[in-house]
């Protein structure tokens, strides 16, 4: 009993003293689970802001706004609240439904929000009609963020494209950023033919800041 219920209290304890191999697997695994929960954490706690961040935009702009975000309680208070200026493209949105949330975003004046989820409205889209995009959320590597930023960016478009990340300082969210920005630096190295140095995994360097901060 004594040992079961250490199992329960303590498992990385427990698993220890019977496999020291599989605890640095498992402890990895119980903190990518951590870093996912934080990361929406993250995104819901700092809701309020981000909505005001929105509210003050189209107070000062008659323009139109593209803002990504990741997990759907995110998406559907956004929609809740600009549901009559706003359309939206997640994972449940396919085929026609699609197409046409796109064609209204892009021709109808009146609709002045478009509210995507990074994987399903990142890549492949035309947005041509907003000049500005605001990522609420982020995703875990620098090509997600740069497809969705590609979204207004088409031939022959002459006017500047904005892009805002609104990050909570001092967060897992802040130093994903940080780590997403030098492996873009790094890629960017590569292609033009630089040498790299250090560990280019930006989950084990994650890792060792919860780590440290647990």
């Amino acid at each position: 009993r004594r040992e079961y219920d250490l199992a329960v209290s303590d498992f990385l304890l427990w698993l220890s003293q019977k496999d020291r191999t599989k605890v640095k697997k498992a402890a990895r695994a119980e903190t990518l689970v951590k870093m996912g929960y934080l990361k929406r954490l993250i995104g819901e706690l700092k809701l309020p802001l981000t909505l005001e961040w929105v509210d003050n935009f189209f107070r000062q702009s008659e323009e139109k706004l593209i803002v990504f975000a990741i997990h759907k309680k995110i998406i559907e208070k956004l929609h809740e609240r600009y549901k009559k200026i706003s359309v939206i493209v997640d994972g449940s949105v396919v085929g026609r439904k699609r197409h046409l949330a796109v064609q209204k975003f892009q021709e109808d004046p009146r609709t002045k929000l478009f509210i995507g989820n990074i994987k399903a409205a990142g890549v492949g889209l035309n947005l041509t009609a907003a000049s500005t995009v605001a990522f609420l959320e982020i995703g875990w590597t620098p090509g997600e963020c740069v497809q969705a930023e590609d979204r207004p960016h088409r031939i022959g478009k002459k006017t500047v494209v904005s892009i805002y990340y609104l990050i909570a300082k001092d967060t897992l969210e802040e130093w994903l950023m940080e780590h997403i920005q030098k492996k873009q630096k790094v890629s960017s190295k590569i292609l033009d033919g630089g040498k790299i140095e250090g560990d280019l995994n930006i989950f084990d360097l994650l890792l060792q800041k919860l780590q440290k901060k647990g």
